[in-house]
């Protein structure tokens, strides 16, 4: 194994090919150089280091953010259990949580053209704020956004309807703009054992 590469790997390839979202051409591009390179070899262990805290953050409800597909799946094929709902703009959905659920995700379709970021508000019906997100970034072409929450949070909620309003602006300004409003009638935290 070398010392250094000249022409390492960035961390978002390292990353993709973690999460198996490399395509499979660079598969072996990767895995030769990651054999060759001690520096890129080191960054990969610290981004299965960084997984495997991921995972346990996600399992003691310590975590809330805007997720991929590809981060989704890894956690998913890591034992972390995920409830997943979708759902557009004006739409609403009778959801729950399970005993033994870790991450809910919804689904956010919409129209992102134009907006470098999103803000997500959560009301409750009284028009308290339930749950913020502020300044997600937007990939270029998306057509919706992966929100996961603590499960333990989501149980933790009143039942009844939440209001979701995702708003689109700049990158670093607040959203001003409606995306959408989503509407969860959240129905409580279920036990199989009852």
């Amino acid at each position: 194994m070398t010392t250094l590469q000249t022409s390492c790997l960035s961390f978002g390839e390292l990353a993709d090919y973690w999460a198996s979202d490399t395509a499979t051409p660079d598969i072996e591009r990767i895995e030769t150089h990651v054999f060759e390179c001690e520096r890129c070899a080191r960054l990969l262990e610290e981004t299965d280091q960084l997984r495997s805290a991921i995972g346990d953050l996600v399992r003691s409800g310590g975590v809330q953010a805007v997720v991929t597909d590809a981060v989704l799946n890894r956690l998913a094929r890591e034992g972390v259990r995920v409830r997943s709902y979708s759902l557009g703009p004006g739409e609403s959905l009778r959801c729950a949580v399970w005993a033994d659920d870790d991450v809910l995700v919804t689904r956010l379709r919409g129209d992102f053209r134009g907006f470098a970021s999103v803000d997500a508000d959560m009301r409750l019906p009284t028009g308290e704020d339930w749950q913020r997100i502020t300044d997600v970034p937007v990939r270029e072409g998306a057509t919706e956004i992966l929100l996961a929450l603590p499960a333990a949070l989501v149980r933790s909620a009143p039942n009844g309807p939440m209001r979701l309003t995702l708003r689109g602006g700049a990158a670093g300004s607040p959203g001003e703009h409606v995306i959408g409003e989503y509407v969860f009638h959240h129905e409580g935290a279920l036990d199989r054992q009852q």
